[in-house]
């Protein structure tokens, strides 16, 4: 039997899990239950509605993700050394924490997230934001709309993932130093 405390990340990789498979719509909380191994009323003691449980996973994930960006980030390096930990950082969650990844990516285009829920969303990311504003004031990369700057410094990263993802292998350092380059190239001013 689960014990208390591991109950609610039981029903987080149950929901993950489930949502890979069979999609937001066909998995209802009854059968996270039973794939989480705790009672059907239980998940009703932490979740009101799947929901709030998608939110609530959402939010978890989303702030992992962000803590995991700024790992080791230190606020005097130069601007370019910033982007590339953080571009590194992110290849490294997206290759090593995939399902939850693609659960996120999933969850934020789709009609179960709150607006609440994408206002915190924003909220968590504030620390990779200050760092893009600091790059902008020193003109160190294009002052662009950020879902451009976004577009062009994380889309080949998640391209190159993917293929990564599908062929289970790991990018050579090379490949990953070449990415790198070229999503900074079109970011620097």
């Amino acid at each position: 039997m689960i014990q208390e405390p591991e109950k609610k990340e039981a029903i987080y990789k149950a929901t993950i899990k489930l949502v890979r498979e069979k999609g937001f719509h066909s998995t209802p909380m009854s059968m996270i239950a039973k794939e989480a191994g705790v009672a059907a009323g239980t998940i009703y003691l932490y979740f009101k509605s799947k929901e709030e449980l998608l939110n609530h996973l959402y939010l978890k994930i989303k702030k992992e993700y962000s803590d995991a960006l700024m790992e080791s980030y230190v606020e005097t390096d130069p601007i370019r050394d910033s982007f590339e930990l953080i571009w590194r950082n992110t290849l490294n969650f997206q290759l090593n924490r995939s399902s939850e990844f693609s659960f996120m990516e999933q969850f934020k285009n789709s009609p179960f997230i709150f607006q609440v829920t994408i206002e915190e969303g924003i909220r968590i990311f504030q620390p990779a934001k200050i760092i893009i504003e600091k790059g902008r004031k020193e003109k160190v990369i294009k002052n662009v709309p950020s879902y451009i700057l976004f577009a062009l410094f994380f889309a080949p990263l998640g391209e190159m993932v993917k293929q990564h993802l599908r062929s289970d292998t790991e990018p050579a350092e090379e490949e990953i130093q070449a990415a790198f380059q070229g999503c900074w190239d079109a970011i620097k001013n």
